[in-house]
């Protein structure tokens, strides 16, 4: 009986070695290469790329043409299915490749005019840039016919191949980047106008508090008629957001959380070597593969190292020989909405007296193992032409968008890494136009320099707030003011420079138009101002420090707000009041954060989801809102919870917040706040593009893990709540410290690794150090890279067939 068995188990093992087999040669298909030599089509003259132990690039060309084209080769080698996914997310051709899941995602950017705004950005490129983006498109190409059908495992499961690159597939990156970074993809004029419809102009100011809104007649003339929106109306962006495909784990990702990030500069007297030193960390979603990639590039045209994009042929964030600078969120509004009224004939929108034809674009959306479907998308003068939304109330109006204006980007960054002092990049930035960024910036000579780049809309009348009659020509923009008038200091006298999404417009500043912008409350600016002015002595290594503290100055403050609102707390109340006056605001992974976050929630829900519920309207202004409440800056309307029959005042919400919050610590941990687990409810997940999928998910995510820091602090981990759960969502997705006159001092690390490819070593091989607060050098001279380099690559060009 045992001998008949034998070959049927035989067999059985032998299958089960092939599956093995397979799975293993699948697994490692794809892999990137980084050592040998290649010839490369398209390529001058030979190039070197060497690569430390943790996969960056060093590389070495003898032209910027070819170093644009190397680059390109080696985003391909990394970060195939990124940039794949990307392009197609951005230019509404996902479902191409996955189906109906994508749809929405592609009607999303379908609707929106992408395509166009991406041909017009091509189109506008000077000389220089062009050329470095089609040198990057033939490096990817290059790329593709090398390795012909070995490509990543993730290509084999989706069934698909990667298209030749076009130049066009990076400007999409670049689209991408500022429509990410834009605050008009969360719709704040639609919300505003709706809230204005719900509580009229002084209960609409009440809620924003700040400068008055200024009010077109036609915005409150709509508002007026159109009656209040149903209770509990979904919002249909969040059904868009949602519908972005579940493969692709990326842009759409946040919905409605706004990130943020830091970056500053000190000068020489403050370190111990008498250098400036520069840092920046860009607070992005959290994804796998991250945001960027890390490249020295040097050719005789064009020396930087620091973090490049994928799909973009130059350094971002960096440094160059004498100049290093940093980059964070201005949270400019740098779009409107203006309201349109059509003729009978829905073809044309009134301009003034008369009526000005639409134009009529159909796009073809393919969708893989399903129909084709149609959009029609149409344009005014202004710009794409959102449809009026009857579910939300909302008529047709048209949107101007500073990401929509032509411009050239590249330009502006290879001008910064070839500047020799800061002073000349002082006015010098108009090319860049969005999105919107606060650069800070130091030289070798130890001088700082604080500019915002990018542009804003030079608004006839009005500050941007709300919608305005598109057919009033008395609205409208002229166009974009000059960078020059931008916030702009040279050369503090304390040498120091913060931004973290702050109001950075020093003292002073007159702009010749209104300077709008959703900035973010100054408690992660003013923690960093305290730090750095803690010592005198710093160096990169010490001021890694600074980008990895967890102490919240907003969670101090929100906690002295509540003793001052509470004064005969229950005891449930008292205790929690108690343990959270004993902290020092630290968002550590255990202890009383854990209650502080909590707290928080429940007080904003006591506050604020009854309006929420009643309107059907998000209340925006979170963490802000919060503290005006508890200040007494908000009328009393928002403070009571009208889903009870008595009136409760902030006293009575706050106490019942403390009480409720501090119940459900108790019942979810244990008594003692020490044992609070803060990094239990607050875990990040690093999810890959196909890692939402149940056999895959432990192979190609990582986490979850428990996580310190919040919104509020300067390492800023921060997310929306998820039932009982708080994940991150958002956080550094980089860390980055250098020195302009020793660049072989400069720091830097990734959440994760270089590489895309989850079989290779640098998947996630800065993880430990990430997690752990700690950097690596990067090298920059001959010799620093010569002692760094652990393997070499070498391209050369490829011979011509000989001519007949």
């Amino acid at each position: 009986m045992q001998r008949r068995w034998r070959p049927l188990a035989a067999l059985l093992f032998l299958l089960v070695l092939l599956l093995a087999g397979g799975i293993w040669w699948i697994g490692r298909s794809g892999m990137p290469r980084r050592e040998g030599s290649a010839a490369v089509h398209g390529l001058a003259a030979p190039v070197t790329i060497r690569y430390d132990r943790f996969g960056m690039p060093h590389v070495r060309a003898a032209s910027l043409s070819d170093l644009a084209l190397t680059l390109g080769y080696v985003h391909a080698n990394d970060r195939l299915l990124q940039m794949e996914l990307g392009r197609r997310l951005t230019s509404g051709r996902l479902a191409e490749l996955v189906g109906d899941v994508a749809l929405a995602s592609d009607v999303h950017y379908r609707s929106l005019g992408f395509r166009r705004w991406a041909e017009r950005q091509l189109d506008a490129l000077g000389d220089e840039s062009r050329a470095a983006l089609s040198a990057y498109a033939a490096g990817v190409n290059a790329w593709l016919a090398e390795r012909g059908s070995d490509l990543p495992p993730e290509f084999w499961l989706l069934g698909a191949a990667p298209e030749p690159w076009q130049p066009i597939d990076s400007i999409y990156f670049q689209l991408a980047m500022a429509h990410e970074l834009s605050f008009w993809q969360g719709r704040p004029e639609e919300d505003r106008f709706l809230w204005l419809r719900a509580v009229g102009r002084d209960g609409l100011e009440d809620l924003l508090g700040g400068a008055p809104l200024i009010v077109p007649e036609a915005t409150a003339a709509l508002a007026a008629a159109g009656g209040a929106p149903t209770a509990g109306r979904p919002d249909r962006r969040a059904e868009v957001l949602a519908g972005a495909s579940a493969l692709l784990a990326g842009p759409l990702q946040l919905g409605s959380v706004a990130p943020g990030s830091n970056n500053w500069a000190v000068g020489p007297s403050r370190t111990a070597t008498g250098h400036a030193i520069v840092a920046n960390d860009p607070h992005l979603p959290l994804r796998l593969p991250g945001f960027w990639y890390q490249a020295q590039l040097r050719s005789p045209e064009y020396e930087a190292s620091g973090m490049t994009l994928v799909g973009l042929p130059f350094v971002v964030i960096g440094q160059g020989p004498s100049v290093a600078w940093a980059l964070t969120n201005v949270m400019l509004d740098d779009h409107d909405l203006f309201i349109e009224q059509l003729d009978d004939s829905g073809r044309a929108v009134r301009r003034g007296d008369g009526w000005l034809p639409l134009e009529t674009v159909t796009e073809t959306i393919r969708v893989a193992g399903g129909a084709a479907r149609e959009l029609r998308v149409r344009y005014t003068d202004i710009g794409v032409l959102l449809e009026a939304d009857p579910q939300r109330g909302l008529p047709p109006r048209s949107l101007a968008w500073t990401g929509a204006i032509a411009s050239d980007p590249a330009a502006v960054f290879l001008r910064i890494a070839r500047a020799r002092r800061v002073r000349e990049l002082v006015g010098k930035l108009e090319e860049y136009v969005a999105p919107a960024q606060n650069l800070v910036a130091a030289d070798r000579d130890g001088d700082l320099l604080y500019t915002a780049i990018g542009r804003v809309p030079r608004r006839r009348r009005g500050d941007g707030r709300l919608p305005a009659p598109a057919w009033d020509a008395s609205y409208g923009w002229d166009r974009l003011m000059p960078q020059r008038d931008n916030p702009t200091l040279l050369q503090p006298a304390d040498e120091l420079l913060v931004t973290a999404n702050h109001d950075i417009r020093p003292t002073g500043y007159d702009p010749p138009v209104p300077f709008t912008a959703e900035f973010d409350t100054r408690h992660r600016a003013e923690r960093i101002r305290e730090l750095l002015a803690a010592r005198s002595d710093w160096t990169p290594p010490a001021m890694a420090a600074v980008q990895t503290d967890v102490r919240s100055l907003y969670a101090l403050e929100l906690v002295r707000l509540l003793r001052r609102a509470v004064h005969s707390p229950p005891p449930a109340a008292e205790r929690a009041l108690a343990t959270l006056e004993g902290w020092d605001g630290t968002m550590a992974r255990t202890g009383p954060a854990a209650l502080f976050a909590l707290v928080e929630r429940r007080l904003g829900a006591l506050l604020f989801d009854d309006d929420r519920d009643r309107y059907g309207l998000p209340v925006a202004g979170g963490r802000r809102l919060l503290l005006r409440a508890l200040r007494g800056e908000l009328g009393p309307q928002w403070i009571d919870d009208r889903r009870t029959e008595r009136r409760e005042g902030i006293e009575e919400i706050a106490a019942a917040a403390l009480q409720s919050a501090y119940q459900e610590a108790v019942a979810r941990w244990g008594p003692d706040p020490a044992a609070f687990a803060y990094g239990a409810l607050h875990p990040l997940t690093f999810e890959s593009p196909l890692g939402r999928l149940p056999l895959l998910r432990r192979w190609l995510n990582r986490g979850p893990i428990p996580m310190p820091g919040s919104a509020t602090t300067v390492a800023a981990f921060g997310g929306r709540w998820r039932g009982r759960l708080l994940p991150v969502v958002y956080g550094p997705s980089m860390r980055w410290l250098a020195d302009p006159a020793d660049p072989d001092a400069t720091l830097a690390v990734l959440p994760l690794g270089q590489s895309g490819h989850p079989a290779d070593p640098h998947y996630d091989d800065q993880l430990p150090l990430y997690l752990a607060g700690r950097l690596r050098r990067v090298a920059w001279s001959e010799e620093a890279i010569a002692a760094a380099t652990v393997a070499t690559l070498s391209l050369r060009p490829e011979p011509r067939a000989p001519s007949r």
